[in-house]
């Protein structure tokens, strides 16, 4: 059962985006995935079918005393058969504040884990965008972090933070930081140029994937959908698809 996590510390670079349209894409390709939304926005739920609802929400079952098992969590995707959603909610904000508090933080996840009674192929985590106590329990056990790079002025700012705070959570455990360049846009040649000369110095690996800034995506996500269902042809929809396939070779997964 391979872990990916992505994470960032800036908002609007696609983050979201990219987790629930791989756990889609994986899901299309038959393999069983659970979305964790640690994101208490709850974009990645919405955007994979679930409506706002005052059910458990993921938060619940973390922490020194859990209020639910994953089991009790865990919900279906409307959309896609093999694709399991523990959903976010507005009030995992507060609860993020007391889960800091306990000392054995960084073992919440496993702990948690170990009350969901079937296997997945892959478990996607969407985390907030921020260095808190959810994001580094999830760096702490994460086969492979994904973290978002766009194109333009100050794209590499946040990469160093995250690589930052998931060296400190692993210490000598294994794993893996990548970074994905998203919103790429072809026209603007020369912040192209010097995007590229900026991560050849990166001491984060860079995928080969390029995901291209698209309006089809966006309009996708303002309804609350993935482009695979909105718009199968569009541009944007090919790379989102080998950049699933790219991270499931990574961690191991056929």
């Amino acid at each position: 059962m391979a872990l990916i996590a992505f994470c960032t510390i800036k908002g609007g670079v696609g983050k979201t985006t990219l987790c629930a349209h791989v756990a889609s894409a994986l899901a299309d390709a038959g393999k069983r995935v659970l979305l964790l939304d640690l994101d208490p926005q709850a974009h990645a739920s919405l955007v994979l079918g679930l409506e706002s609802r005052e059910g458990p929400c993921v938060a619940e079952a973390l922490g020194p005393r859990p209020k639910y098992r994953m089991d009790e969590v865990v919900v279906a995707s409307p959309k896609r058969p093999t694709l399991f959603i523990a959903p976010a909610a507005p009030r995992m904000a507060a609860l993020e504040r007391e889960l800091f508090q306990w000392g054995h933080r960084l073992q919440a996840l496993p702990r948690a884990l170990k009350t969901l009674s079937w296997t997945p192929d892959v478990i996607l985590v969407d985390t907030p965008p921020s260095i808190g106590a959810y994001t580094e329990a999830v760096l702490a056990h994460s086969d492979l972090v994904v973290a978002p790079v766009p194109t333009g002025a100050f794209a590499l700012q946040g990469l160093g933070e995250i690589e930052t705070a998931w060296r400190d959570v692993r210490e000598q455990q294994g794993g893996a930081l990548v970074a994905v360049v998203n919103l790429w846009d072809r026209r603007t040649t020369a912040t192209n140029e010097a995007m590229e000369e900026a991560l050849k110095d990166s001491t984060v690996p860079v995928l080969r994937a390029r995901i291209p800034r698209s309006e089809s995506i966006n309009q996708a996500g303002l309804g609350y959908e993935v482009v695979f269902d909105t718009s199968p042809a569009a541009p944007g929809v090919e790379e989102l698809r080998a950049l699933a396939q790219e991270l499931a070779k990574r961690v191991g997964l056929r």
